[in-house]
């Protein structure tokens, strides 16, 4: 019966959409509270790397979706 059990780490088709959800939750936050924020729009360098975060969080969500679709047939 311990040989049943589930792996503590083992990836499931749900952790996909989940994983994505989190990346845009923190993308918003990122926008909303921080790309928003008065002092970012009046320190450029500020914005540049708050901007450069956002574009790196929204290629994370993409490659998930990626993996997602490619393992689409898969059994986990």
């Amino acid at each position: 019966m311990l040989s049943m059990k589930r792996k503590k780490n083992s990836i499931n088709s749900g952790h996909y959409l989940e994983l994505m959800d989190r990346i845009h939750v923190v993308m918003m936050n990122v926008e909303h509270h921080l790309l928003d924020h008065p002092l970012t729009e009046h320190y450029p360098d500020i914005k540049s790397k708050l901007e450069k975060a956002q574009k790196e969080l929204w290629k994370a969500y993409q490659l998930v979706g990626k993996e997602d679709y490619e393992n689409e047939n898969n059994t986990y």
